[in-house]
């Protein structure tokens, strides 16, 4: 059997693989950082970071964030909207070593998130989650979350009502 011909049946395979693993795996790790960013031109501005038991705001936000800057409402996202040419929510997971690791992540990640869902995660939350299959940096779901790493399941109830609204 020639070289070309044995590739020639292996490669869809391997590229079959990041199909199977979002399909398949489900990532599972610990929120261990949330940023809220305000994009402008070429200029990004951290408009909030929670790492830890530590919250940091942008002066000039401090007023509209309030309170509560790791939960960020329609209306808030929408004014501030009007500010930047675009806002995004970042959440940097890091994965559990525990998982089956064939095609699976490891380390720590930065993901996007929507609005909804980086709302709905505090730092420390322990979760599983599946990823857009065209954007492996991208959470589109969540299927668990608890607050100790023992309790995770593949599956749970999440408590977020709609993890795709509003990006």
């Amino acid at each position: 059997m020639k070289r070309r011909t044995v590739l020639a049946g292996v490669l869809p395979l391997l590229q079959g693989g990041r199909w199977l693993d979002w399909l398949l795996l489900v990532n599972q790790g610990e929120v261990v950082q949330k940023r809220f960013l305000g994009i402008a031109g070429e200029e990004t501005t951290e408009i909030a970071v929670t790492a830890g038991d530590q919250t940091t705001v942008s002066s000039q936000h401090e007023d509209l964030l309030g309170q509560s800057p790791g939960d960020i409402s329609a209306e808030t996202a929408n004014t501030l909207r009007e500010t930047y040419e675009s806002i995004r929510f970042q959440t940097t997971i890091n994965h559990h070593d525990d998982g089956v690791d064939v095609f699976g992540r490891t380390g720590t990640i930065e993901y996007s998130t929507s609005r909804a869902l980086y709302s709905g995660l505090a730092v420390g939350d322990h979760i599983s989650f599946q990823t857009s299959l065209l954007d492996r940096d991208t959470i589109i779901s969540l299927s668990c979350r608890t607050g100790e790493e023992e309790s995770l399941q593949r599956r749970c109830r999440v408590g977020v009502e709609d993890p795709t609204s509003d990006r």
